[in-house]
């Protein structure tokens, strides 16, 4: 990378951002999908790098466990709080570094993380690890992407256009795309034994996907615009919105990747 920068923990997250990221929907499924295979009732269950997205809190509490967040940024959880509260629900926010959690051993029947990983720079995989492990009294639910799968058989031109913005503004931060593939390896380094099973969460190239696209760039706009000072690169996004609002595209996005863990007995 080029800059010593991580964009997940930048300390202030626009709004703009917020509202982007409790739009794209995916990853909330995958997460659905993994926790359905527990009964939540009196479970406690820690969100490290929760986000503003309210709708795990929603499904977790309506399963009658207890949603507990935890994120660097302040902001995050502020908007998390007011969703919560117009729904009724509890909130139990932290403000923490998923490296230094606040919390003692074995606190949580389940940990769950999303993306984290792959945000952060790669020294820091080892201690988030480690903290979560050592909170977690069960399962830990590690889910991050893998754009290994990102690809358009009706239209490469496009969605490698797509890719090289993604990239470059991936090797501007801490992003790492494939952070899918190395959950393994990760897993496998941990000083204390892991047994774990892995998930692939794949969907099929079609055009509905491209709304995806429409929700992701403008982020992309935004920190090339606001962050990196590169109005060369907002330009070139910019004009990829504008072509996929009049002509959508088929295209499958990138896979999520899940790793079930837990400490060997």
């Amino acid at each position: 990378m080029s800059e010593n920068k991580e964009f997940y923990r930048q300390t202030a997250i626009s709004e703009e951002e917020i509202k982007r990221l409790k739009q794209i929907d995916y990853p909330n499924h995958a997460s659905e999908a993994l926790l359905t295979d527990y009964d939540l009732k009196d479970r406690k269950v820690l969100d490290a790098g929760a986000g503003p997205n309210d709708k795990l809190a929603a499904f977790i509490t309506k399963k009658g466990g207890t949603y507990i967040p935890a994120d660097i940024r302040g902001d995050v959880l502020k908007n998390m709080r007011a969703s919560l509260q117009e729904q009724n629900l509890p909130f139990l926010g932290v403000q923490a570094d998923a490296s230094q959690l606040p919390f003692s051993d074995n606190a949580f029947d389940i940990t769950h993380q999303r993306f984290v990983f792959m945000n952060v720079a790669s020294e820091k995989h080892a201690p988030i690890l480690a903290e979560l492990t050592r909170v977690t009294k069960e399962d830990m639910l590690l889910l991050e992407y893998n754009w290994e799968t990102l690809h358009s058989t009706n239209d490469p031109e496009t969605i490698e256009r797509f890719r090289q913005i993604a990239f470059t503004i991936f090797s501007r931060f801490s992003t790492d795309p494939y952070m899918g593939q190395k959950l393994p390896t990760l897993l496998n380094q941990s000083p204390t034994p892991l047994r774990y099973t892995i998930r692939h969460f794949q969907r099929s190239e079609n055009k509905t996907n491209s709304n995806e696209l429409l929700q992701v760039l403008p982020g992309f706009h935004s920190a090339a615009l606001n962050m990196l000072k590169d109005e060369k690169l907002a330009q070139s996004i910019a004009e990829l919105i504008e072509q996929l609002k009049t002509k959508p595209i088929n295209f499958t996005p990138p896979e999520i990747i899940a790793a079930v863990a837990k400490k060997k007995n």
